[in-house]
């Protein structure tokens, strides 16, 4: 008589990384450049008014969902800079969420582009790009 096979599957589920998230990455920044936005409305009065041009360029990243390309990369380098200059004491507040925000859309945002970059750099050396 012959005896039942017995075999045993293991399945092991490795992380993912970065490169297989890289669509993760990408939709956590578009969701923080949202984020930053909503938060924007606790910003008032002169604050405000001197953030318009920046707020204006946040409103426009987030409804064309298009935190990952250089140019909203650049703006929001930009008002997180005058984020930060205009952090004091009153506007703290207000101010520290959209910039804890935008710093989280930013580096997302710029993770992406390094994985992009990184792999077109590789891809062109091995002679595929």
């Amino acid at each position: 008589m012959i005896a039942p096979a017995r075999h045993h599957l293991v399945l092991e589920q490795r992380p993912a990384s970065d490169f297989e998230r890289l669509e993760d990455i990408g939709a956590t920044a578009i969701a923080a450049a949202r984020h930053a936005l909503a938060r924007s409305q606790a910003i008032d009065g002169e604050t405000a008014c001197a953030l318009r041009r920046g707020l204006a360029d946040l409103r426009q990243i987030a409804e064309d969902r298009s935190a990952l390309t250089k140019d909203a990369r650049q703006h929001l380098h930009d008002l997180a800079r005058v984020l930060q200059d205009r952090a004091d004491a009153q506007t703290s507040a207000a101010i520290g969420p959209v910039l804890e925000a935008l710093l989280e859309c930013l580096a997302a945002s710029e993770h992406v582009a390094d994985l992009l970059a990184s792999e077109k750099y590789i891809g062109r050396c091995r002679g595929i790009v």
